[in-house]
This record gives structure tokens, sequence and C-alpha cells, in this order.
């Protein structure tokens, strides 16, 4: 096992996060990597300011006209805590964390905020250019003390410091879609480990309402975009949950497949108004994505599920 820490320096600034580095290597880590290597100023343009990406809900009577995706993205994590509970005034303490796959740091900003009483948040990731925003955005925020930042795949979750300070809420939003199958049920198994008995888990993630062996994309599937070919049905996911130990509480199609459709028709509206002369890499990817997806969710091929679990 490997630690050590990654420095970064900014104007007025000193930010850092740790390496975690366990002994098996995962040979796909790379590809994701390399998906969000683009700079989070190209990113925003594409999917809103605060850097929200796992999807919006447009439904919501407190959100001012017209919802952007930066609102929608908002709401529908919103929603997730509710039927999580998180809405209730007695629901259990909050005090650690853990967000894996962090992306650029919003929703652990946004959980900061939300839950002010818990003093420690965990952000996981495999992406340095994600973690060097996340990072700056946090110290810029006077966030660094309460949010610790860790270079770590998620399958060493378990070489996460402070084994016996287990974790009340874990947030897994788009993450699962990078996983091989086989990582992950290993993630899986481990985070059941590292989970407060009591303890929420909330997962959003794409899966796919058809025999795998018989769908086909409407776009020819030369490239795997964004790192997402390890594709899952709603059967196969659910039953890793459960045989890790996890209690399913709520499972359901959210946002729904209208909601789900117009947050990829915006992004791909957003990359083909900013960029007029056209994108290369992993924006270019995702344009291409929101298309094809858009047409499969019409065709009921492809949905996004929200689950909420508890380790009991």
């Amino acid at each position: 096992m490997n630690i050590q820490a990654q420095q970064q320096t900014a104007p007025e600034l000193r930010t850092s996060y740790r390496v975690i580095e366990g002994p098996n290597i995962d040979t796909y880590q790379d590809k994701v990597v390399h998906a969000y290597g683009d700079s989070p100023d190209d990113w925003r343009k594409a999917i809103g300011d605060c850097l929200w990406f796992q999807f919006g809900v447009y439904d919501d009577p407190r959100s001012p006209q017209p919802i952007s995706l930066d609102e929608s993205g908002i709401r529908y994590f919103e929603r997730q805590l509710k039927l999580a509970g998180f809405d209730e005034p007695d629901h259990p303490p909050v005090k650690r964390i853990l967000d894996i796959g962090c992306g650029w740091g919003s929703v652990l900003m946004y959980l900061a905020e939300r839950f002010p009483e818990c003093r420690r948040l965990d952000g996981v990731n495999v992406s340095r250019r994600q973690l060097d925003h996340c990072a700056q955005v946090h110290a810029e925020r006077g966030l660094s003390d309460r949010i610790h930042l860790y270079q770590c795949n998620a399958q060493d979750i378990d070489l996460l410091p402070d084994t016996d300070q287990l974790y009340d809420l874990v947030i897994m939003r788009g993450v699962i879609s990078h996983f091989p199958n086989d990582l992950y049920e290993n993630v899986m198994d481990k985070l059941w480990q590292r989970v407060q008995p009591g303890g929420s888990v909330i997962i959003s993630d794409n899966l796919y309402n058809i025999d795998l062996e018989k769908y086909a994309s409407d776009t020819p599937d030369t490239v795997d975009r964004l790192a997402c070919k390890h594709r899952k049905t709603p059967e196969y996911f659910s039953s890793v949950l459960e045989q890790s130990g996890f209690i399913i509480q709520d499972m359901r199609a959210l946002p729904s497949n209208a909601d789900a459709t117009r947050w990829l028709l915006d992004i791909r509206t957003n990359i083909e108004m900013h960029f007029p002369a056209g994108v290369t890499g992993a924006l270019e990817e995702l344009r291409v994505m929101c298309e094809s997806l858009a047409v499969a969710i019409v065709k009921n091929k492809f949905s996004i599920y929200s689950a909420i679990l508890k380790r009991h």
C-alpha cells in the first residue's frame, strides 16, 4: 500500500489531497481518468456552472423558470436525500460522509452546507484533474478542514483512514457505470464494512431495461464513450447490492424518462452553442452520448435509477 500527499499550489492558497494505492491494479482506471481530463471551464459550458453531472429533475415548484442544468441537478439530489429520510427532523446524526467518485466537488460542498454538524466529509476520485479543482474550490470556501480528498480507486476504499469511524452517509452518483462488474461487486462488499449500522447509501446510475445481449445503440458503438461500456441491468445491479448485505429501501426510475431526456438534450444544446466549431475528446463523446441515450430512453431501453440503501 502506498499513501502519499499530492500538493497543488494555487494563488494565495495551498491545497492538497492524499494518494492511496492498493496492491491490485484496475486496468480500466486510465480510461476513466481520460474521460474527465478536459478543463473544468469547458465542462462548465457543457453541464452548468456548478458542475452537477448526474441528471436532473424539472418539476420542483421551488425552481425558478427556466430551469437550468444546475438547478435541476440540485433538485434531483435533494429528492434523493428526501427519499433517504434526511428531510425528517429525527433523521440519524450525520458525523461522517463519503462521496465515491466525487467529481468536481459539487456534492461535497452541498453536503457540507446541508449538514453543518458533520465535521468529516471524504471524497475519492481517480481523476487528478477533478481533484485539483475540488481542492482549490474547497480551500477558497474554507472547507479544507472538513473535506478530505483522496486520489483513490473505489476498490481501495477499505484503505481509507480511520476505519473505526464508520460512515453515516455514502454517495455514489454516476460512478457505477464506470465499474467493470467484478470491481462493482468488490466495491460494494468493501463498502458494507465501512458503513455505520443504520447508515444510508444514495446511488444514482444509468441502467438498461433490456437484455444486454440484444441491446444495440442507435449510434454505432465504435468508441467506449466516457468510459461507460460496462452496462448493467436493474436486476444485476440490485442483486449485487443485496448480496453485499445492504437493504434496498427504495429503488425507482428517477428522474423520469422525460426529465432525463430533457437533461441530455440541454447538454447537447450547450455543447453545440458554446463550441460552434465543434469539440473533440470527452466533450464530443458526451455530445454523441446525449443523442444516443435520449433515443434509448424514448424507446424505454435505458433509464436513470435512484437507489437508497440501508445497512442494518
